[in-house]
């Protein structure tokens, strides 16, 4: 009997000491940054978390996409915090200005135009960052902040932790 191939997005199975070890890995991650979030006193490490999640799910912890990830990510709290802005002080022509703004952002996103501040970071944090509940009580430059420290946080501790894993033994092309 012939398996069929699992379903597109699926993750792939891993052993379970590599799982485990992940695991471990990324629960000092985690509680690492929560530390660091309360000494310095940033209060919405969820920001830090969604780029966290948004780098190492979608583009799988690439070095090279950490920037496009976070200027996107950081693209994308502004144009909520514009949007926010304007909600707080009836500013009507800001909510305007803000939501053409975020139109724009998609269509660039779509027609894959400046990548480096309009990508899926970007959206997924409009997407985020406009839930009412976080538009009534968030200061988004707090989020900024943590979304700065989250870069700096992950980026640094996998980029080391990716340089000090095993590699792979290289295959030689046969002739």
């Amino acid at each position: 009997m012939q398996q069929s191939a699992p379903p597109p997005g699926t993750p792939p199975v891993l052993p379970l000491m590599t799982a485990l070890v992940t695991t471990i890995v990324a629960l000092v991650l985690i509680v690492g940054f929560v530390v660091i979030g309360a000494v310095v006193h940033v209060a919405p490490v969820y920001a830090g978390f969604l780029l966290l999640w948004y780098w190492t799910s979608v583009t799988h912890s690439d070095l090279r996409a950490l920037a496009p990830a976070v200027v996107g990510g950081l693209t994308g709290a502004a144009l909520s915090y514009l949007l926010q802005t304007g909600a707080a002080h009836g500013n009507v022509p800001l909510i305007i200005g803000a939501l053409v703004l975020m139109v724009v952002a998609l269509f660039l996103v779509i027609a894959g135009r400046m990548p480096l501040f309009c990508n899926a970071s970007t959206m997924l944090y409009v997407t985020v960052f406009n839930a009412e509940v976080i538009q009534k009580g968030e200061d988004f430059r707090q989020v900024i902040i943590a979304t700065v420290l989250g870069m700096i946080w992950f980026g640094v501790t996998i980029g080391l932790l990716s340089r000090l894993a095993p590699q792979p033994a290289a295959t030689s092309a046969t002739a």
